[in-house]
C-alpha cells in the first residue's frame, strides 16, 4: 500500500489568558479547594478567543503556519475538522481555500466531530492519498468551545481552551515524517448526551438575541466512558496489528484532563515517560488538543519511535492510529 505521512504539524492559540485560579476564586471556591482542584485536573490556564474571533479566524492562522512547508499550488485538498463550526453553510474549509490563496482547483470539506476528530480526520486524508486523489493536504483543526460554556460555569469552563492546529498530510516524506499506519474506531451514540449543544454555527449562535444554548458536560459520565472504552480500544489495537503496549515508544491522549489520562495510564500500566502532553496552558482543545501536542513535539521525536494517538470524547466516539517517525 502507499505510504502517506505527516510531514509537519503547526498549531495556533488566541492570545487571551484566562487562569484557572481566577474563575474558580470569582466562584467562591475556598482556596486550598482551587489548589486540589487545579492539580487534579492539571490545566491552571487556557487561551480564549476574543469576542468576535471564531473557529475560522484560528484556523486561517495555523493554515497560514503550514503554508512556510509547501507552495500553495502544490495542495490538492484542504479538511477542516470542528465542533463549533462558523457557518453550517457555507462549507467552512471553502473559505479557508480562499483566504489561504490556495487552488481553485482543489477539493475542499468540513469534518463535524470532537475530540476523536484528529484521527478520523487523519483516516480520510490517509484514504484520499493512497486512492490517488491527492498527494498534499492541508488537515485543519479548530475550535472556540469557549462560546458555548456559561460564565458562571466554573467546573466546565477551567477545562476548555480555544486553539486550532494545521497538518500537512503527503504522498512523500521529508526528514522529519511521520508515517501514518494502522486505525481503529468505535462509537456510541447512545451516549450523546454526555456532550451536547442543542444548537449549531457559532457565529449564528453569537448574533441570536436571547443566545443560543451552552454546552452541557457530564463529566462523570465522560470519565466512566473514557475508563471503559479506551482500555479495550487499546487492547483490540495490539491485538489487530500484533503487537504489544510495551513496543509502543509515545502515547497521546486527547488532552481531556490529567485526571482521566492518570486513570488511563494506571489501568494499562503506562509509564509517564511514554505519555506526552501540553494542557497546563492550554486545556482541553477537542480536535485539536492531539496535534497541538505533536506539534509540540515533531521535532523531537527520535527516529524508527512508534507512537500511538488517542482520541475520545463527544458522540461518542473514539479513535486510534499508529504512527511511525
Amino acid at each position: 500500500m502507499k505510504q502517506v505521512y505527516i510531514n509537519r504539524v503547526e498549531h495556533y492559540l488566541p492570545p487571551e489568558k484566562e487562569t484557572n485560579q481566577k474563575i474558580l476564586k470569582l466562584s467562591g471556591v475556598s482556596k486550598n479547594k482551587i489548589t486540589r482542584m487545579i492539580k487534579k485536573i492539571g490545566i491552571s490556564s487556557r487561551r480564549i478567543a476574543g469576542k468576535n474571533i471564531f473557529s475560522n479566524d484560528l484556523a486561517l492562522k495555523a493554515g497560514k503556519k503550514i503554508l512556510k512547508y509547501i507552495t500553495p499550488s502544490k495542495v490538492d485538498y484542504i479538511i477542516f475538522c470542528t465542533n463549533t463550526p462558523e457557518y453550517s453553510l457555507p462549507t467552512n474549509a471553502c473559505l479557508l481555500q480562499d483566504k489561504l490563496g490556495l487552488s481553485q482547483d482543489i477539493g475542499a470539506f468540513d469534518i463535524i466531530l470532537a475530540c476523536s476528530g484528529y484521527v478520523y480526520s487523519l483516516s480520510v486524508a490517509k484514504s484520499l492519498i493512497v486512492s490517488n486523489q491527492a498527494k498534499n493536504i492541508i488537515l485543519i483543526t479548530s475550535d472556540t468551545y469557549s462560546k458555548f460554556i456559561k460564565k458562571d460555569n466554573a467546573s466546565t469552563r477551567i477545562l476548555f481552551g480555544d486553539g486550532s492546529s494545521a497538518s500537512l498530510i503527503s504522498s512523500s516524506r521529508n526528514k522529519k515524517s511521520l508515517n501514518i499506519k494502522n486505525f481503529i474506531y468505535g462509537t456510541d451514540g447512545s451516549g450523546y448526551k454526555n456532550a451536547v449543544i442543542n444548537n449549531f454555527g457559532s457565529r449564528y449562535w453569537e448574533n441570536q438575541k436571547k443566545g443560543g444554548n451552552f454546552l452541557d458536560l457530564n463529566g462523570p459520565g465522560i470519565y466512566d466512558f473514557a475508563l471503559k472504552k479506551v482500555p479495550k480500544a487499546i487492547n483490540d489495537f495490539l491485538k489487530k496489528n500484533a503487537t504489544s503496549i510495551n513496543k509502543i515508544d509515545f502515547f497521546i491522549f486527547h488532552q481531556a484532563n490529567e485526571f482521566i489520562i492518570k486513570n488511563l495510564q494506571t489501568k494499562l500500566k503506562i509509564p509517564n515517560s511514554k505519555v506526552l502532553m501540553n494542557m497546563s496552558h492550554v486545556g482541553n482543545t477537542s480536535s485539536s488538543s492531539i496535534p497541538i501536542v505533536l506539534s509540540k513535539y515533531f521535532d523531537k521525536i527520535p527516529k524508527n519511535k512508534s507512537i500511538l494517538l488517542i482520541g475520545f470524547g463527544g458522540g461518542l466516539s473514539w479513535g486510534l492510529c499508529s504512527l511511525k517517525s
